[in-house]
């Protein structure tokens, strides 16, 4: 076979094709791993959301989170003076999609919660609080840093 311009362009188009084909099959095997499946609703309830926000933000003490690594337990304190606080806590962490649970907030009569954290992956965690007290929504974010030997690593 004799190698001539229309064979040189004939291997570039095939090549250029069968890449754009192996790119196409590569891209529907990769899972995007969204933090929320459901983001549509949510930004048509953004106003909800928002003001969930501003009732937390008025609180003289918001909820608190703090992880203590000698006991792997995560603790959460929701202010006591609003009574008992019902709702959700969404743990996710933004780097594996797999590793997020919700849980429901039951606190003691001290307004504190406790989440086990042994068997927690290493990392950066993020909790979203959605709860109520005394008819009133709020919502308050944490981040939290678990590694090996920390008392406490807290960012709102």
């Amino acid at each position: 076979m004799k190698f001539n311009w229309g064979t040189g362009i004939a291997l570039v188009y095939g090549l250029f094709a069968l890449s754009m084909i192996a790119m196409v099959v590569r891209s529907r095997q990769h899972d995007p791993g969204l933090v929320s499946k459901d983001y549509y609703n949510l930004d048509l309830n953004y106003q909800a959301h928002l003001e969930k926000k501003q009732n937390a933000a008025r609180l003289s003490a918001g909820p608190q989170v703090q992880y203590n690594a000698a006991e792997q337990v995560i603790y959460l304190s929701f202010p006591a003076d609003l009574g008992p606080a019902a709702g959700t806590v969404k743990c996710f962490r933004a780097a594996v999609v797999k590793d997020d649970f919700v849980v429901d907030i039951q606190t003691g009569p001290d307004g504190q919660m406790r989440i086990p954290a042994a068997a927690l992956n290493k990392g950066l965690w993020h909790f979203e609080m959605d709860w109520q007290a005394q008819g009133v929504p709020y919502f308050n974010e944490a981040v939290v840093s678990i590694t090996p030997g920390t008392v406490g690593s807290i960012t709102h």
